[in-house]
């Protein structure tokens, strides 16, 4: 009963202890400030528009003069790694990158072709083939992929994307060696 006794009176104790460490007074600040008017808000949004407007404008003719500055040439003479698209069901894209790579110059050049649409975001040149509907016209262009400045583009008249592929291989290595300044051999 003794120990019981004891116990209750350290308890009771630590609850009065705790109880008066806290303190009873709370200081809460509120600052009221008085509503925009309309006109205010008017005011505020519209200067907000413009803000914004204004740098956008400024990002693009930034972005605009980066673009300007990197010409078509030197763009293609470093592409390393070349990532090949078909917009038609007549021609896979595997055909050309076969084409391309039996081609001396590609070995030369260093090039390496990336495969997968997800992969495609790696590589420096998209190449893209397509052919209109009810036609034999095969049409390529070349793009620089990291800010889609067209390069280089043309079109051949092939029956199927078998005999368009070779075509095609020998006329995108042709624009790619005009960029780098190497002269054709003529035979």
């Amino acid at each position: 009963m003794i120990q019981r006794a004891a116990y209750l009176l350290i308890l009771l104790a630590a609850v009065s202890v705790n109880v008066f460490a806290q303190s009873t007074e709370q200081n809460i600040n509120v600052k009221i400030k008085p509503s925009q008017t309309v006109e205010e808000r008017v005011a505020d949004s519209i200067k907000e528009r413009e803000l914004r407007e204004a740098a956008e404008e400024k990002l693009a003719v930034e972005k605009s003069a980066r673009i300007a500055s990197k010409s078509p040439q030197e763009l293609l003479r470093r592409a390393q790694t070349i990532y090949v698209k078909s917009g038609t069901s007549y021609f896979e894209p595997v055909q050309l990158q076969n084409e391309l790579r039996k081609r001396s110059e590609f070995d030369e050049w260093e090039l390496a072709i990336v495969d997968g649409w997800e992969k495609g975001k790696l590589a420096d040149l998209t190449i893209e083939v397509d052919r209109p509907l009810f036609t034999f016209t095969f049409t390529y262009k070349i793009t620089d992929r990291a800010n889609d400045i067209l390069l280089a583009s043309g079109e051949i008249t092939a029956f199927d994307g078998n005999i368009a592929a070779p075509i095609l291989s020998k006329r995108i290595i042709k624009d790619i060696k005009k960029a780098r300044g190497e002269t054709t051999k003529k035979k």
